[in-house]
């Protein structure tokens, strides 16, 4: 399994795509910092406040999504590119092959969460800090652990949808629609006390503190929750994916 999960980093390494979504996520996470911490919000939470500051480090959607789309291009890349025969010809055990993907997905997941949210935190810190903003009052440590797990959760979902898929497009693309018109766009309003128990609900309430957090499941219920979520769209995936004829 040690080798099988550093053949599929190698992969990553050489994978253009996957360095450029990387630096995506900096560069749009720092700007997200910023600007949620510095651009006036008529009416809204006064800075420095709790609610204030949880806006400014909610990058957590941003590394969530991300790890969603590299997740998929693990598996469905290969299949895309034509590669996935010479895989499973390496390890015919096609089971290994999909464990391998998600534990590499789920640990690149949960290094991009803690990594994005330290340089978020820093970041914040900073800009807080110069305008007399010496101790940011929200629980740091929950924050970074929420979006380290919910990260790395979202890679295993992502692995799991683009082997049921098998279509990098189809899969991204229908996640991204689902979480963000689906469950936050709609069910969100209409039915919240459903959508709260939904993979986006149980990720948003993992990730808030103050005003957002209330109504909310707690973070460690909604940690089960996510996991809950990833592990079934994961057990369905390995049903109907591992008997099927791989082209």
């Amino acid at each position: 399994m040690k080798n099988l999960v550093s053949i599929e980093l190698y992969k990553l390494r050489t994978t253009p795509a996957a360095w450029v979504s990387l630096a995506i996520t900096l560069v749009l996470g720092m700007a997200s910092v910023a600007s949620n911490a510095l651009v006036p919000n008529p009416g809204g939470p006064a800075f420095g406040s709790i609610d204030h500051v949880n806006h400014t480090l909610s990058i957590s959607a941003l590394t969530s999504m991300v790890m969603l789309a590299i997740g998929v291009l693990v598996i469905a890349g290969e299949y895309r590119h034509g590669t996935i025969m010479q895989t499973f010809l390496g390890e015919p055990r096609r089971w290994r092959v999909l464990v391998a993907k998600a534990v590499t997905a789920l640990g690149l997941g949960a290094i991009l969460g803690a990594a994005t949210f330290g340089i978020a935190y820093a970041e914040a810190a900073v800009i807080y800090g110069a305008r007399g903003v010496d101790a940011l009052p929200v629980d740091v440590t929950q924050l970074w652990v929420g979006a380290t797990v919910a990260s790395a959760l979202y890679g295993l979902v992502g692995v799991a949808l683009g082997a049921l898929t098998r279509n990098t497009v189809v899969a991204i693309i229908g996640a991204i629609a689902w979480v963000m018109v689906v469950e936050v766009g709609i069910l969100a309003g209409l039915v919240p006390e459903v959508a709260h128990w939904l993979p986006a609900g149980a990720a948003i309430a993992l990730t808030s503190v103050g005003t957002a957090a209330q109504g909310m499941l707690s973070p460690v219920v909604a940690a089960l929750v996510l996991g809950a979520w990833a592990l079934l769209i994961s057990g369905v995936a390995v049903r109907f994916s591992l008997n099927r004829e791989a082209h």
